[in-house]
């Protein structure tokens, strides 16, 4: 048994920057525990290798691959719709009704060691396991809730009560598709861990629930971007959906019921999460505002914000233009779509265009997203601006605070952006896209805060114009970017550094513990 079990999507160990940063310090910043990782993939990739090399505090670490085809046949049981009752809980899962899911959990559960009583679990709104004879419960596999006659009637039904305009052979898919992952999340090993922590709702929210029932171990949540709206924008812009029949990428003509249906797997995700969560934790003030939007409970949430170490980073820059006074402006994240590095581009040639003494970096690894880093390089050659524009790839950013004048950050959606802490605490002036708490960061959050003054320039997103124009009024008035230098400072040393906000997370941890223990020893 580990004591704090980490929970990821698609993020740590194999992917860097942003949460997968604050969750390696977080593992380093608590050497005294040990930790386990579990990391939701899509499918296993033997050819994927680690971002982060794991501290030595990591003991245990699993990956579930949540898109791979299910093999469980074990010949337990026949799948019958009277025994488990799919569309009843579909029903139920609609109005926001999460009293079952104890119930269905123990039917598909693999086995029943380390298990909580399921029984007194599910007893909290009378429901009672059904059990096939001789009293053990029937094991409902995802095999047989995937490809049983059973569930192709249920699935049927379904599709009957909905009346979506679209085939149902689109929504037979569909629902395929968005169980899969359920069951093999419901059947993956549990990592016994004396507190779970995932970093978001969604899978790694229903892998913290379901190991929260089987072992009796607490959840803390820091859910540092609002899972349901991002997954709501994805599957917003999405115009295709995976005919598995086929195994190829289908375009459809209405989508918005299929969707719907997407949206509304995530959203029963997040509200199960955020019902057996014994600490919500947000990283930001409207970020609290839309977890309680989404049925999270205003009383029990927590604000603990991106902390970082001012040590590091801090008064890396001297002077503006540094010592060649030529002027230098800097991206700094992955190249991947969700940076929206064409948008800093374009800003540059219009920057360029209006100071030519003014020089570029795009800071970071370019090798996550091999396409959109091609069509980034053309873009930049297609503009002119090959001997301008300086890609570094993988780097230590702190070298890079030395030489920028101004950070530009164009992401299309971000949560808390480690990159604007660092930047600022180094005295480089930020202009940032209004996503996240970028804002609260640039501008101030609270009344005391904001009369501190502001520390960089908001825009819009994909807004090359408006961005440029940022850039350009910072870089042409020295006072301004002194000003914006001195004030992101004290910002950071006032609200974000991380031995403050670790903190925080240190009390939290040890009390889980020492429950825990005093629990263990009654």
């Amino acid at each position: 048994m580990v004591d704090i079990c980490l929970i990821c999507e698609g993020t740590y160990p194999y992917i860097t920057g942003g949460v997968s940063a604050w969750t390696h310090n977080i593992i380093k910043d608590f050497p005294n525990f040990t930790f386990g990782v579990v990391h939701i993939s899509s499918k296993t990739d033997h050819f994927k290798k680690f971002k982060y090399e794991l501290p030595p505090n990591v003991i245990e670490y699993i990956e579930i691959p949540i898109h791979e085809p299910v093999i469980d046949s074990d010949g337990v049981g026949e799948m019958k719709s009277d025994a488990f009752d799919f569309y009843s809980f579909h029903q139920e899962m609609k109005k926001g009704d999460h009293s079952r899911f104890a119930q269905i959990l123990k039917r598909i559960s693999p086995d029943g060691h380390g298990m909580m009583d399921f029984h007194a679990a599910a007893s909290e709104d009378g429901a009672k396991t059904k059990t096939a004879a001789g009293g053990r419960p029937v094991k409902i596999t995802g095999e047989k809730i995937l490809y049983s006659k059973e569930s192709f009637d249920i699935i049927t039904n379904l599709y009957k009560q909905c009346g979506l305009s679209t085939s149902f052979i689109d929504y037979y898919w569909t629902f395929r598709t968005t169980h899969l992952p359920l069951l093999q999340i419901l059947n993956a090993p549990v990592l016994q861990a004396s507190i779970y922590h995932p970093v978001s709702t969604g899978y790694a929210g229903l892998y913290a629930v379901t190991a929260k029932l089987k072992t009796g171990s607490p959840i803390i949540l820091t859910e540092h971007g609002i899972y349901t709206v991002e997954r709501k924008i994805e599957i917003a812009e999405a115009s295709w959906m995976l005919d598995e029949g086929t195994g190829l990428l289908k375009l459809q003509a209405q989508l918005g019921k299929i969707k719907d249906f997407w949206i509304k797997i995530f959203d029963f995700l997040s509200r199960l999460t955020y019902k057996h969560a014994d600490e919500l934790i947000s990283l930001y003030s409207e970020n609290k505002k839309m977890q309680v939007s989404l049925g999270a409970d205003e009383k029990r949430i927590l604000l603990i914000p991106n902390g970082i170490d001012i040590q590091k980073y801090e008064n890396l820059k001297g002077r503006m233009g540094g010592s060649d006074a030529v002027l230098k402006v800097g991206f700094v994240g992955r190249v991947v779509p969700v940076k929206d590095v064409e948008t800093f581009v374009k800003a540059a040639k219009l920057i360029h265009d209006s100071m030519p003494r003014v020089e570029f970096y795009i800071i970071g690894p370019d090798d996550e997203d091999a396409d959109y880093a091609r069509e980034v390089r053309n873009l930049v050659s297609a503009l002119d601006l090959i001997n301008v524009i300086k890609f570094s790839g993988a780097v230590n950013t702190a070298d890079y605070y030395k030489i920028i004048d101004v950070l530009v950050l164009t992401s299309i959606t971000e949560v808390q952006p480690l990159v604007i802490l660092e930047a600022l605490i180094a005295g480089v002036p930020v202009v940032a896209t209004n996503v996240g708490a970028c804002r609260e960061m640039l501008y101030g959050d609270s009344p005391e805060d904001r009369s501190s003054g502001r520390c960089g320039i908001i825009t819009a997103i994909k807004a090359p114009a408006e961005t440029a124009a940022a850039v350009v009024k910072i870089l042409k008035d020295p006072a301004l970017w002194r000003e914006m230098a001195i004030t992101g400072q004290k910002r950071v040393r006032r609200y974000y550094q991380k031995k403050q906000l670790s903190a925080q997370y240190r009390r939290l941890y040890f009390g889980m513990l020492a429950s825990k223990i005093k629990e263990i020893r009654s």
